[in-house]
């Protein structure tokens, strides 16, 4: 695995358990989880995942392109490194874009695994 996305992925967990075990000596209940209206982007050090937005649909079209393939269903899940769009997951039936040139493996398990975050809730 990528050793940046290693790291922010065992950092979150890290600060999360932190907070919980916080709240727990404090005594407090837990918070309940609250169904998102909109799904927040998530930003490490140069990798970003987030809705796309209309505003995305030429980074869209080259990925679909790229591939030879049609652009993925809305809504979608745009991942980009280094501010370029590299791989797109439609949030409806799951098939994946990417760049052909670009390592997207490791990111399309992200996003993945973002996206069971943002339907389960």
């Amino acid at each position: 695995m990528n050793p940046l996305l290693n790291l922010a992925m065992s950092s979150a967990r890290h600060k999360e358990l932190l907070e919980t075990a916080a709240r727990e000596r404090r005594g407090m209940p837990r918070p309940r989880r609250r169904r998102q209206q909109s799904a927040p982007a998530i930003r490490w050090q140069g990798l970003t995942l987030r809705i796309a937005t209309s505003a995305d649909g030429s980074a869209l079209a080259r990925l679909a392109d790229l591939e030879q393939t049609a652009q993925p269903a809305e809504p979608v899940l745009l991942g980009v490194v280094m501010q370029r769009p590299v791989a797109a997951l439609s949030l409806s039936d799951g098939r994946v874009v990417a760049d052909p040139f670009t390592p997207t493996a490791e990111l399309i398990e992200l996003m993945r695994l973002r996206a069971r975050q943002i339907s389960c809730c």
